[in-house]
């Protein structure tokens, strides 16, 4: 049976059954666990790929060997008017930006439903999880974006003023990503096919992202283009060319990454934690 009642001063890690948690004492339950959220992923990291060949490389092989399939098909064997200039730096930028979302909102849709012995055990935030699983795709992002330092200093470009915005576009494209993995990770709980279902979404969202092209180029009217910021993941794209290589962006984009990184996490933690008293029940 359970009860309104406050809790005792003395209380003792009971809490009543069916009782949501409120929010502050939420976010220091969340606090308390940094340690879990960040030393977890790290662990991870290390762990995979331990036992292939070339381990941890692998890391920065997979988004290499993408942009390498896409720049050898569209850059050399049918190369297309793409309405850019340095090809290989604009195709990197946009797929390493594009692969890192698309990384941690995966891993999140999957970061419930793959705990589940964790979860019947313990008591403990849920959302501790999604969590630790973007602190480790962040993690990850880091040789990627040496990577894409190099490509984009080899092709001539030096360092300007908008760089000084590198953390500012990562932390926003980091909130958005992780509202999305918390969003995902809910709805997977509920309807498991939502992870046979996220490669297709992620592959139309790819297409249809300016990753493999310049949508300026092809679109000429600026309200069609406008529209294009109610797409998360070519708003940024953009910025990432914007700030690193000054490719074309205008305020709309700008606003636009504000907003979805603040608007995705706060819906995608209302949301999650609204069936925080039904992960892992069984019926």
């Amino acid at each position: 049976m359970t009860t309104n009642a406050p809790l005792p001063q003395s209380y003792d890690g009971l809490f009543p059954v069916g009782r949501s948690t409120p929010l502050g004492e939420y976010l220091r339950e969340l606090w308390v666990r940094r340690d879990y959220i960040v030393r977890v992923p790290l662990a991870e990291l290390r762990s995979q790929n331990a036992h292939t060949l070339l381990g941890g490389i692998w890391l920065i092989l997979n988004p290499l060997l993408q942009v390498g399939v896409y720049f050898l098909v569209f850059g050399v064997i049918m190369p297309i008017d793409r309405g850019v200039d340095s090809y290989l730096v604009f195709l990197t930028l946009g797929v390493f930006a594009f692969h890192y979302s698309q990384r941690v909102i995966s891993d999140g849709a999957r970061s419930v439903v793959s705990s589940m012995g964790l979860i019947r055990t313990l008591r403990f935030p849920r959302a501790t999880l999604p969590l630790s699983n973007s602190v480790g795709q962040a993690v990850a992002f880091g040789p990627v974006f040496a990577v894409m330092l190099v490509v984009v200093l080899a092709h001539g470009n030096v360092p300007t003023v908008r760089w000084l915005l590198l953390p500012v576009l990562f932390g926003l494209q980091t909130l958005f990503s992780l509202g999305a993995s918390l969003l995902t990770a809910r709805f997977n709980h509920l309807y498991r096919d939502l992870e046979n279902l996220l490669p297709f979404v992620f592959r139309l969202l790819f297409y249809v992202s300016g990753v493999l092209y310049s949508v300026d180029h092809y679109v000429d009217e600026a309200l069609l283009r406008a529209l294009f910021a109610l797409n998360p993941m070519y708003v940024y794209v953009t910025a990432w060319r914007w700030v690193m290589v000054g490719g074309p962006a205008t305020a709309v984009e700008g606003l636009a990454a504000v907003a979805w990184a603040l608007v995705t996490l706060v819906v995608g933690f209302a949301v999650f934690r609204a069936g925080e008293n039904t992960y892992g029940r069984t019926g």
